[in-house]
């Protein structure tokens, strides 16, 4: 029964690495189509390789499942060592991201509209306040629809760099090269075609890859964009034996004799491919220029073979992107109390 006939929605707070995750957790995000990054077990495993405390909050109107949120719970500590299980600043500011992956931290049920949402975030915050003494509050990768749910008079709203999406409207990648400029058209077929001249190197798509040469290369692009002064941990291996083990996930890989040369995590819900981790070799162990647009192009042919409405190619480089045909969708940051 919903908020706006006087029922007032409730979250629960979940420590993961103390804590049972509730089943309709995993349920509630399969059937909003959403990747296994939202899967309980990965996130558990991301969890025991945090630097700070995490939250799972799953918010219920009376006992339907409305929402989830992924929080961390940030505070004094040291940034050179990993969370404790069971210890949590003595005043915190959570920030709701899902983590490591640098996606939104709310999952919003399909049918609930602004008022449910904008009860759903005020049960979440009013949840974590009676567990934790939070400070404030900062959500990251909020589209402008969800605007209204967050914001309010204390909170300041922060346009930030956009996510892109691929609308797959042709059918073949040749339509899709033709209808681009000609100068980006002309950029990408040389791409692919360099990237092909390479002796020794094969493109797959597969359904696993190794997880120790994923969780290497992936972290090397991380560690490489990380802010000076902080001191990021590492994706562990664990983690992408469950991407591994995800029916929807695929790798879209380059190889040559020695392994891995890179990789791209493609998740599929049966209506968009969406893009998540990208790693590369480095330059001084062999690695190669140009593979990750040359994958793009890849994966947009993957798109239209498989019949899948979009391709969501993740943040970054959106300027570029939008040169390759993608659309930028305004992204925010709502930060306060």
């Amino acid at each position: 029964m919903r908020s706006s006939v006087g029922w007032i929605m409730h979250g629960e707070v979940v420590d993961p690495l103390t804590q049972v995750v509730p089943a309709e957790w995993d349920r509630f995000a399969a059937a909003r189509g959403a990747s296994v990054l939202w899967q309980a077990k990965p996130l558990i495993t991301a969890a025991w390789a945090a630097q700070t405390a995490t939250a799972l909050v799953v918010v219920r109107d009376r006992t339907d499942v409305v929402a989830l949120f992924h929080a961390r719970l940030h505070g004094p500590q040291d940034y050179r060592r990993f969370h404790r299980s069971g210890s949590v600043p003595p005043v915190a500011f959570a920030e709701s991201r899902l983590a490591p992956a640098s996606l939104a931290g709310h999952l919003f049920a399909a049918e609930t509209g602004r008022a449910d949402r904008r009860a759903a975030v005020v049960a979440f915050e009013r949840a974590l306040r009676a567990r934790y003494r939070v400070a404030g509050f900062c959500y990251r990768h909020v589209e402008s629809e969800d605007l209204l749910a967050f914001d309010r008079r204390s909170r300041r709203v922060l346009a930030v760099s956009p996510d892109t999406v691929l609308r797959a409207e042709w059918s073949s990648v040749d339509d899709y090269l033709a209808q681009l400029p000609t100068k980006w058209r002309s950029q990408l077929r040389k791409i692919r075609a360099t990237v092909r001249s390479v002796p020794g190197v094969r493109r797959e798509l597969v359904a696993e890859v190794p997880p120790a040469d994923a969780a290497r290369l992936v972290n090397l692009v991380r560690f490489r964009h990380q802010r000076r002064g902080i001191v990021r941990t590492p994706i562990p291996e664990h983690y992408f034996e469950h991407l591994n083990a995800d029916p929807g996930t695929r790798f879209s890989t380059y190889r040559d004799d020695r392994g891995l040369l890179a990789l791209s995590t493609v998740h599929d819900n049966g209506t968009d491919l969406a893009m998540s981790y990208w790693g590369i070799r480095d330059r001084v162990d062999g690695g190669l220029p140009n593979l990750y647009f040359d994958h793009y192009v890849d994966l947009v042919e993957h798109t239209i073979e498989l019949g899948r409405a979009t391709l969501r190619p993740g943040k970054g480089m959106a300027k570029i992107k939008e040169r390759f045909g993608a659309r930028p969708v305004a992204n925010h940051l709502v930060v306060g109390w």
